[in-house]
C-alpha cells in the first residue's frame, strides 16, 4: 500500500510540518504531506495527500489519492483510492473506487465505492442494503 515515491527532491511535493497550523482552502498539484494541522478544505485534481501520524486534518478532502496515518475529521472524495493505516483515526464519509484499510485502523462513517454506487440515490442504496441483509439471513 504505497501512495507515491518519497522523493524529497521532487519539487512537486509540498509539506505542512509538525507544529504548523493552516486554516482555509489548500490547493495543491502533485503531492502534499501533512504532519501538522489543517482546518478547512484540501483540494487537488489528481494529486496525492499523505496524512502522517502527527497530522490532524479537520477538513473535507477532494484528491486523487489519500493516504491516512493520522487523524482525519471530514469527508473524503478520492478519484483513485484511499488507504487507511492502523495508526489512522477517521471520522467522516469516504467516496472512492478503491479502499484499503489496515487492521487496527479506526473508521467511522459511510463508505461509497465504485462508479455504480455513486450513481445510486441514497434511498436506493439503503433499500438495496436491507434487501441484501434479508437475503443473507441477517437480522
Amino acid at each position: 500500500m504505497k501512495a507515491f515515491k518519497g522523493n524529497e527532491e521532487d519539487s512537486g511535493q509540498g509539506r505542512i510540518s509538525r507544529g504548523v497550523e493552516v486554516s482555509g482552502e489548500v490547493l495543491f498539484a502533485d503531492a502534499l504531506q501533512v504532519e501538522g494541522k489543517v482546518t478547512g478544505k484540501l483540494v487537488s485534481e489528481s494529486g496525492s495527500l499523505m496524512i502522517e501520524q502527527t497530522g490532524d486534518i479537520q477538513a473535507d478532502v477532494d484528491v486523487g489519492v489519500c493516504v491516512i496515518r493520522g487523524v482525519l475529521q471530514g469527508n473524503v472524495n478520492a478519484k483513485s483510492r484511499v488507504e487507511v493505516y492502523k495508526t489512522a483515526r477517521v471520522q467522516g464519509d469516504i467516496t472512492t473506487p478503491v479502499l484499503l484499510v489496515e487492521e487496527g485502523a479506526m473508521l467511522s462513517g459511510a463508505i461509497t465505492m465504485g462508479k455504480e454506487a455513486e450513481r445510486l440515490p441514497d434511498a436506493m442504496r439503503v433499500q438495496e442494503n436491507e434487501e441484501l441483509r434479508k437475503s443473507k439471513g441477517a437480522t
